[in-house]
């Protein structure tokens, strides 16, 4: 493709949208999209139904998107920070992402072999030594079986834990919650009016990555209005002791489990569902920043030549299995919108693509849109796949589209332990399957849904031995790609050599830093500061691979006399272990 021929793109990422969400019908229609459902389906574009986050939080899911790898395939160092100069073997949380001088992400090789005219604006966040020591501790320390009393307090938090307890907040007026996205697009806009007017011949590659739709749950009285509470279908939540014990855990870290004298407020029907009517109320102001830029190319005269690829960083749980934000392996957190518009492609009908896909496969998919010859390609493996054959012919692509499932996994806080997912449409019955496992797969029970029929995912078929064969495809699936169990292991190496590592360099005294005013988890570290100091020694006195089970009790340590299945004891070395 000559300079003169290749197609301009402009590339939206907005922030924490649950894929599901752009699904036409989807819960009654409670979301006016009409300019992302006007780029798939009116002007003939595609949108992928099932398209997956390869690691659901910010830096990770953009590092793999950017550069078309999978997270524990993307090793650096850190080039800042306690432990500048340590190398680790993937992108594991929100601090770890691509080295700060990585070459090979794919706008840089727009720029480098097409001549590209490169604008990256608003939130890019794809490389390591990002975010808060929020996230670092939180990450680092998922295995410490921190002391709690979900009865008396709610548990242990550590996120933002007030989003999930609060109603949200409704601005009076039209005046937007997001303004920051709204200035960096009235940027953009006259970037590509003076774009335009230059006509110097290169092609574009335009990205704005948005800061909405992330929590806190906020948006104004306009877009509130735009949706009609009664269309919306609130999740019932399931009682604290009948959830798997992983989901439990991110539960009561992100402020979900409500104590005693918190229950009747935090589980009202009607407080949910005003979350979700704000939360889908800053969907539809991201569609109207949409279609900002889709006027702004239609008055640039530049409609014939320009593709839009609209998507999302990663999911939220909006209120379902009684969480929030993202970092679970459920399809609110994991599955993420995607609209693909190629003008040169229309389709009457549009294409609506139900096979799994996910973000990694944006770089070869851009490359190849943009014409960019595989030889110029980096010579390290793309693990993605090109989308260009669905583009064309949906699910009927046939041989052109072989592969059957992808994977996700994750490292981060507000889990427990690494957990990995393998999404699979089985060719033969067109049934789509869902494994997670947790850990290295010995230390708490999977978890097997069929996406189809239970899209709510509340029906593990784990333990169903009619489904025996599927789940040993699905694992010898997930494993071709990533062998969990040596990841998780790994995982968990590096978490306690980062915490030792913090330890030693922190400025100041750590024991104080490690509860300080600015942390999000000292209310609950400092409510039993002992058994918190406690905790830390056993676990750092265990050795370093090693992972135990999410906790499953409401109380820890549990009562005399009761006995979980956890840690028994851990004797001897606890003092030493902390100096």
């Amino acid at each position: 493709v000559t300079a003169a021929a290749a197609p301009n793109f402009v590339f939206l990422v907005c922030e924490s949208t649950d894929g599901r969400t752009w699904r036409e019908g989807y819960q009654n229609s409670v979301i006016p999209l009409p300019n992302i459902h006007g780029l798939g389906k009116s002007l003939g574009g595609a949108a992928f139904h099932r398209h997956y986050t390869n690691s659901p939080v910010c830096c990770p899911s953009r590092a793999t998107m950017w550069s078309g790898r999978h997270a524990h395939n993307i090793p650096h160092s850190h080039s800042r920070g306690e432990c500048a100069g340590m190398d680790v073997g993937g992108v594991w949380n929100n601090y770890e992402g691509l080295p700060r001088d990585y070459a090979d992400r794919f706008d840089q090789i727009l720029s480098r072999e097409g001549g590209y005219d490169i604008h990256l604006s608003g939130k890019q966040d794809f490389s390591e030594g990002s975010h808060t020591l929020n996230v670092r501790l939180g990450s680092w320390t998922k295995q410490v079986q921190f002391p709690y009393d979900m009865n008396r307090t709610g548990g242990w938090r550590e996120d933002y834990a007030e989003v999930c307890r609060s109603n949200g907040t409704v601005i009076p007026g039209n005046r937007s919650a997001h303004q920051g996205d709204w200035s960096v697009l009235e940027e953009n806009l006259d970037w590509i009016k003076a774009r335009s007017a230059a006509n110097d011949g290169r092609p574009f590659f335009l990205y704005q990555g948005m800061n909405i739709v992330h929590p806190p749950y906020v948006t104004n009285r306009t877009y509130y209005d735009l949706i009609d509470p009664e269309k919306i279908e609130v999740p019932e939540w399931p009682e604290p002791l009948d959830m798997h014990p992983c989901d439990l855990h991110s539960s009561m870290i992100k402020g979900c489990v409500p104590s005693h004298s918190e229950r009747k407020s935090v589980e009202d029907y009607y407080r949910k569902r005003n979350v979700r009517r704000i939360y889908y109320a800053t969907i539809a102001e991201f569609d109207a920043m949409v279609g900002r830029y889709i006027e702004a190319i239609e008055n640039a005269g530049l409609s014939d030549n320009t593709i839009f690829i609209v998507t999302s960083d990663h999911g939220d749980m909006q209120m379902e299995h009684r969480q929030t934000f993202k970092m679970t392996p459920y399809d609110a957190s994991v599955s993420v919108p995607l609209v693909i518009y190629d003008p040169r492609r229309k389709r009457n009908p549009s294409v609506v693509v139900d096979d799994p896909t996910q973000l990694i496969d944006m770089f070869p998919t851009v490359l190849e849109l943009a014409g960019i010859s595989r030889s110029l390609w980096p010579s390290n493996v793309v693990e993605g796949r090109s989308l260009i054959p669905l583009l064309e012919s949906g699910d009927a692509a046939g041989d052109q589209w072989t592969r059957t499932f992808v994977i996700s996994q994750f490292h981060g806080m507000n889990v427990a332990m690494s957990w990995f997912l393998v999404v699979k449409k089985m060719p033969q019955t067109r049934r789509t399957f869902k494994l997670i496992q947790y850990g290295t797969g010995k230390e708490v029970s999977p978890q097997l849904f069929e996406l189809v029929s239970d899209p709510d995912e509340k029906i593990n078929l784990a333990r169903n031995a009619s489904y025996a064969a599927v789940l040993t495809e699905l694992e010898a699936d997930l494993c071709s790609v990533v062998y969990y169990p040596d990841v998780a292991r790994q995982v968990a190496s590096y978490d306690k050599e980062s915490f030792r590592c913090w330890m030693k360099n922190v400025q100041g005294d750590w024991r104080e830093v490690i509860h300080n005013s600015n942390l999000r988890w000292t209310p609950s570290f400092e409510d039993n500061l002992e058994g918190s100091f406690r905790a830390l020694e056993e676990w750092l006195s265990t050795p370093d691979d090693s992972i135990v089970p999410c906790r499953s009790a409401t109380k820890w340590p549990p009562e005399e006399g009761v006995d979980f299945g956890l840690i028994s004891s851990i004797k001897t070395t606890r003092a030493s272990a902390l100096n």
